[in-house]
Order: C-alpha cells, then sequence, then structure tokens
C-alpha cells in the first residue's frame, strides 16, 4: 500500500501558496492508495480556510480517500470566537464536522479501513512528560508557556475547559477506545497524529531557549499507548515538528517505523 502523507501547510489565504502546495500534490501523490494530513491545514485556525485547502486537495486526488486531523492551529480562536466564548474543544468538533462535510474523512471521529489495515488517528496533545530535565524548571515554569522573549502561541490561541494533562488523557483515552475497535478487523494498523508520540522522536539541542519549547512537541503516553498494540501498529505518521528540524524522513522506534510528515511537500511512504 502506498501512502502520501503530508502537513503542516499553515495556510494564511494566500493563493500562490496553496497553488505551489497543490502541484506537490499533483507531482507526488495520484498513484497513492491513500492521502493523509497530519494537521496544522491553517495558521490561524479560520475554517475557511481549512475548507479551501482541503476542497482543492478533494479535487485533485478525487476519489483516493483523504484522511484528515486537525493540528494545534487548527484550533486555534480567533478574538471574535474567544469573545464569544467559544472553546478549543468545540473549535475541534466544528474543525472534524467541516472534514465530514467536504466528503473527506475525518479520523478523530472513527478509523478508516481499507483492505486489510486500519487507519487510527488523533490530533494528540502535550502533558509535560517532553520537558527537559535539565532545565532544572518547574512544571509551572512550562505550564507558563513562556521563556525569556518568547510565548509558545497556544498559551493565547487555545482555550479549553480543562488543563493540557487533562486534554492529552482526554484525547489518548478516545484514541484506544478507536484501536479497540478495528483491533480484531485488521493485520496492520497505521497511527496518524499531529504531535509526536515518542520522546525518541524529539530534537533536543542543549540550548535552553530550544529544549524549552520542545516540551510541546507532544507526550510519551501517547507512545506508550502505540507499543501497547505494537504487534499491529506498522506505522506512525506525524506532523508539528519542522521548523530547524529535518522534515520527510523515517526511523524506527522500538520497531516501529515513524515518519515525520510536518511538511507540504508530500512523502509517500509504502507498507
Amino acid at each position: 500500500m502506498k501512502i502520501c502523507c503530508f502537513g503542516d501547510i499553515h495556510y494564511y489565504g494566500l493563493r500562490r501558496d496553496l497553488e505551489k502546495f497543490t502541484r506537490n500534490v499533483e507531482n507526488l501523490c495520484l498513484d497513492s492508495n491513500i492521502i493523509v494530513i497530519v494537521g496544522d491545514i491553517s495558521s490561524s485556525g479560520k475554517l475557511e480556510h481549512v475548507e479551501e485547502v482541503l476542497s482543492t486537495v478533494k479535487e485533485i486526488v478525487n476519489p483516493t480517500p483523504l484522511l484528515v486531523i486537525p493540528g494545534n492551529h487548527d484550533i486555534y480562536l480567533s478574538e471574535h470566537e474567544r469573545a464569544s466564548d467559544i472553546s478549543s474543544l468545540l473549535k475541534l468538533s466544528m474543525f472534524n464536522e467541516l472534514v465530514e462535510r467536504l466528503g473527506c474523512i475525518a479520523l478523530m471521529k472513527r478509523p478508516f479501513i481499507l483492505r486489510d489495515t486500519a487507519f487510527v488517528g488523533s490530533m494528540g496533545w502535550y502533558d509535560y512528560s517532553f520537558a527537559p530535565e535539565w532545565l532544572g524548571l518547574s512544571i509551572d515554569d512550562f505550564r507558563d508557556k513562556s521563556f525569556g522573549l518568547y510565548t509558545w502561541a497556544d498559551r493565547d490561541y487555545v482555550k479549553l475547559p480543562f488543563s493540557d494533562e487533562e486534554f492529552t488523557l482526554y484525547l489518548l483515552n478516545k484514541f484506544e477506545e478507536d484501536i479497540k475497535r478495528i483491533y480484531d478487523k485488521v493485520d496492520k494498523i497505521v497511527v496518524v497524529m499531529h504531535h509526536i508520540p515518542f520522546r525518541k522522536l524529539v530534537e533536543y539541542k542543549l540550548r535552553p531557549e530550544w529544549d524549552y519549547f520542545s516540551t510541546f512537541m507532544g507526550s510519551e503516553n501517547f507512545g506508550y499507548m502505540i507499543k501497547k498494540y505494537g504487534d499491529k501498529v506498522k506505522l506512525v505518521v506525524y506532523g508539528h515538528s519542522h521548523n530547524g528540524v529535518n522534515t520527510g524522513i523515517c526511523r524506527e522506534v522500538d520497531s516501529i517505523k515513524t515518519c515525520n510528515c510536518a511538511s507540504p511537500i508530500p512523502l509517500v511512504i509504502e507498507i
């Protein structure tokens, strides 16, 4: 099976960027069996930008199944949304409803099965399990999401009704439910995520201003869950990690193939 995977498009409405991106999709993805987008379709969470990208990609790759998960940017709230008491949890639901309305497959709503392979997806999140101990900071220092002159944008644009740790657990429970739902029906499982599920995949550089923000790359608990079902999980694709990091590469973690698809230039993977 040939999978075409990409993400972290961060589209903000500039048409020439969309045209450049979709030329890559046209050149690289059309002979694939399935297309996967690993989140951060939009830059600022505007659903009209998500719709523009997905509608364009869908038209190019149809009838090949187009599987989609959101990234943290896709649940960002505008000033108007924050003033209207819309939460990012509701924005997540709105994103998934839009994906389905456009004829794509919202993996966070339900798994997708193609022949003997199931695709199970989650945006994932962070619970501070990737926090670098060498910085000697407290958990509250990381919860502040600010280091020196820099701030992790989730602090300002993501509004949740619970803590990051609780949100991670909420998503993790749904993720395991989805795996259990398809486990006995297939021979292979492909995990699709936005955030990183294994600490081994996080690139630390022993620079405080870099390693501090590596905390927000994902959660080791998703890694534990994936390894729990590792007899059938044959591939993990993820996004989120791109600035200053090599993308479009695959590595093995505990005999599981993992691929960084955090680029608008598609990566074609065979399993």
